[in-house]
C-alpha cells in the first residue's frame, strides 16, 4: 500500500542540482533531541541530478538511519536517504521516481533490521518541522545586505546555480531557483553568479554595502553582488520551525500523539507546543503495519504589530516571569526597527509600539495571570495579521532514540534585560540625555548576540531588524563599530521621524501646495506631550546632527570589554 507523504509538494519543484561541491565544510550532526524524521518512500537514484544533493562523509561501514537522519538535521537540511546499504544522503528536495517499497531492501550496515535502500535507490526520510514549499514563493525572501565571499574555509552558499544563464540573470531570477530547490539562502555574485545555500559558510561576515557594485547582467537598475561579494537573501519560511538545539517551552495543553498497530504494539507520546509551532496529531490505521498521522501547524502570524512598511516579530509564548521577561526583551529590540524600516508618517506609531513593548515590563511585575495570551486580550497589537493552519498527512514517526535524553540547549540565548553597550550621549543646551534621547527616539541596542552559530566570531550585534538573523553582527574588535553604527540609525531615525514631525504646515506645504498636515501636527502633539518637544524644523534637525556627532565621540573608545564573555552572558 501507498503511503501517505507530504513529499508530493516538494516534488512539483524539481531542482536542476547535482552533489554539492566541497564549498562549505560538512557540520557536526544533531546530538540533541528533535522531532523524528517521518519515512516518505523509496525513490530511484541514477539520474541527473541525482535525488538528494548532499552526501555525507559519514562512515558507511556502520550507518543506522538515526545516524543519517542525525548528519542531515545538523546540516539544517529537509530531507534524508540512505542507499547501498549505508551511504547518507541530504537534500532539500527530492528529484527521483518513486518505486515500490519492495526495491528498498538493503539491510543497513549498522543495523541489519534497517532498510538502507538499494542499488542506485534511496530510503528517503522527511524532517516533519519544515513548511510544504509550496506556501513559500520569491517575496518570501528578505535581503541581508552585502557579504563577504572569500573565506579560507569554502564558500558562503555551497549550491552553484550552473543551469541559469548568467549574462540575463537577475535577482529574481536566482531567488526563483534557491527556492525551487528549497534553500532558505540565496546570494548574487559578479553580476552573472547565483548561489543558494542551506546555511551561511564559516567565516562569512558582513561587508558594507558599496562593495556590492556589479549591476545584474539582466537588469542593470538591480545589484548582482561584486568582487568575491554576494548580495544575500534569506527565506526563514525555508529554515525547520524547529531546527537542531530547539527546546520547547513547559507543556500546556497541547499534545501529539501517534500509536503502531504491529503485533508487538507500542506507543509513544509527544508533545509540541512553542512560541513558534503549536501541534496536535490524530492518528488512523491503514494497514496491519502502518499508521498514519494528521499533524497540526499553528502559526503565529508573521506580522505582529504594524507600522507602514515595518512589521513585528510575534513575541515568544509565556506564562511564567522569566517568559514575560523574555517577551519584553524581544520586544524591547525591535523597536529601532520599527523607526528604521516604518517610513513617515506611518513611524510615528513606532511610538506607540514602543510604549505596548514597555507595558509588558510591567504586566511581568503585576500579580495574576502570567500569559502572552492573556496580556494581548488586555492589550491587542494593533494591525497585525491572524494566525494561519497548515495540516499535513504522515506515516507516523518510527521510535527514535533521539528523543529519549532530556533537552539542554536552545537556539537562542534569551535575553532578560536588553542593556545598551552603547551609550546615549548628554547635551545641556539641547537638553538630551539617557532616557530623553532627541525626539524620544532611543540608541538602538547594541548587545549580545543571540545566535549560538554566530556568537564565536561576531559575539556582538547590533538590533535593528524584527528577525535578530538579520542583524549585522560584529567581532570583538569592532564593538566601536557597532556603535557608530547605532549613532548613525539613531540620527537617521531622528531626522525622519522627529524633525520630519516637527515641520510646521507652511513647511510641509512648499509653494502654496495642498498637502494633508495632519499627521505634522499630531507628531508636534506627541513630541510636546510625552518629551517636552517643541522644536521648530531647522532646530529639530540641528539636534539630531549634534546628538549623532555626541554619540560619535561618546562611544569612539567603547571596546565592549567584559561584556558578552561567552555566549548567553551578557
Amino acid at each position: 500500500m501507498a503511503f501517505l507523504r507530504p513529499i508530493a509538494a516538494a516534488l512539483a519543484a524539481i531542482s536542476l542540482l547535482g552533489r554539492v561541491q566541497a564549498w562549505t565544510p560538512e557540520l557536526p550532526p544533531c546530538l540533541e533531541p528533535f522531532q523524528p524524521f517521518v519515512y516518505s518512500g523509496c525513490y530511484a537514484d541514477s539520474g541527473s541530478p541525482t535525488t538528494l544533493s548532499f552526501r555525507s562523509s559519514l562512515d558507511q561501514q556502520n550507518m543506522t538511519v538515526e545516524t543519517c537522519v542525525s548528519e542531515c538535521k545538523g546540516n539544517g537540511y529537509r530531507y534524508a536517504g540512505l542507499e547501498y546499504y549505508g551511504i547518507c544522503f541530504c537534500g532539500q528536495t527530492v528529484t527521483g521516481t518513486e518505486l515500490d517499497e519492495g526495491q528498498c531492501s538493503y539491510p543497513c550496515t549498522g543495523n541489519s533490521s534497517q532498510t538502507c535502500g538499494g542499488s542506485n535507490i534511496i530510503s528517503i526520510y522527511q524532517d516533519p518541522t519544515f513548511l510544504p514549499l509550496d506556501e513559500v514563493d520569491i517575496e518570501d525572501y528578505a535581503p541581508l545586505g552585502c557579504w563577504t565571499d572569500d573565506s579560507t574555509y569554502g564558500r558562503a552558499l555551497a549550491y552553484p546555480q550552473d543551469q541559469l544563464d548568467g549574462a540575463t540573470l537577475t535577482s529574481a531570477g536566482c531567488l526563483q531557483a534557491c527556492r525551487d530547490g528549497g534553500f532558505p539562502f540565496a546570494g548574487t555574485e559578479y553580476g552573472g553568479e547565483c548561489w543558494c545555500g542551506v546555511v551561511i559558510g564559516n567565516d562569512t561576515f558582513s561587508a558594507i554595502s558599496s562593495d556590492c557594485d556589479i549591476p545584474c547582467n539582466g537588469n542593470s537598475s538591480q545589484t548582482c553582488g561584486g568582487r568575491s561579494r554576494l548580495n544575500l537573501y534569506v527565506a526563514n519560511e525555508l529554515q525547520s520551525l524547529e531546527p537542531c538545539g530547539y527546546v520547547p517551552p513547559p507543556v500546556s495543553s497541547s499534545t501529539a500523539s501517534s500509536t503502531s498497530a504491529t503485533t508487538s504494539s507500542t506507543s509513544t507520546e509527544e508533545t509540541s507546543t512553542t512560541s513558534e509551532t503549536t501541534t496536535t496529531s490524530e492518528t488512523s490505521t491503514t494497514s496491519e503495519t502502518t499508521t498514519t498521522c494528521k499533524v497540526t501547524h499553528t502559526l503565529p502570524p508573521k506580522c505582529e504589530w504594524k507600522c507602514g512598511n515595518w512589521c513585528s516579530s510575534p513575541l515568544p509564548d509565556w506564562s511564567d516571569v522569566p517568559g514575560c521577561k523574555n517577551g519584553y526583551s524581544s520586544c524591547q529590540l525591535q523597536v529601532a526597527a520599527c523607526f528604521k524600516n516604518a517610513g513617515f508618517p506611518a513611524s510615528l506609531g513606532c511610538f506607540e509600539f514602543a510604549s505596548w513593548c514597555s507595558s509588558v515590563s510591567s504586566y511581568c511585575g503585576g500579580k495574576g495571570a502570567c500569559s502572552k495570551n492573556d496580556y494581548t486580550v488586555k492589550t491587542p497589537p494593533k494591525g497585525g495579521s491572524p494566525p494561519t493552519t497548515t495540516v499535513i498527512t504522515t506515516v507516523c514517526p518510527y521510535t527514535s532514540t533521539t528523543t529519549s535524553k532530556p533537552a539542554t540547549t536552545t537556539t537562542k540565548a534569551p535575553i532578560p534585560t536588553p542593556t545598551n553597550i552603547c551609550n546615549q550621549p548628554s547635551n545641556i543646551l539641547f537638553g538630551y540625555g539617557p532616557g530623553k534621547p532627541v525626539g524620544g527616539i532611543e540608541l538602538p541596542i547594541v548587545t549580545c548576540n543571540d545566535l549560538p552559530a554566530d556568537w564565536s566570531y561576531t559575539p556582538f550585534k547590533l538590533y535593528s531588524d524584527s528577525d535578530s538573523k538579520l542583524c549585522k553582527g560584529y567581532p570583538r574588535n569592532s564593538c566601536t563599530n557597532a556603535c557608530a553604527d547605532a549613532c548613525k540609525e539613531q540620527y537617521e531615525d531622528c531626522i525622519d521621524t522627529y524633525a520630519e514631525g516637527c515641520k510646521t504646515k507652511r513647511d510641509a506645504s512648499p509653494a502654496g501646495s495642498a498637502v494633508d498636515t495632519s499627521y505634522f501636527e499630531y507628531a508636534r502633539t506627541v513630541n510636546k506631550r510625552t518629551f517636552g518637544w517643541t522644536d521648530s524644523y531647522p532646530v529639530a534637525a540641528l539636534k539630531c546632527k549634534t546628538q549623532y556627532a555626541d554619540c560619535l565621540f561618546e562611544n569612539r573608545l567603547n571596546t565592549g570589554a567584559g561584556k558578552c564573555p561567552k555566549y548567553g552572558v551578557l
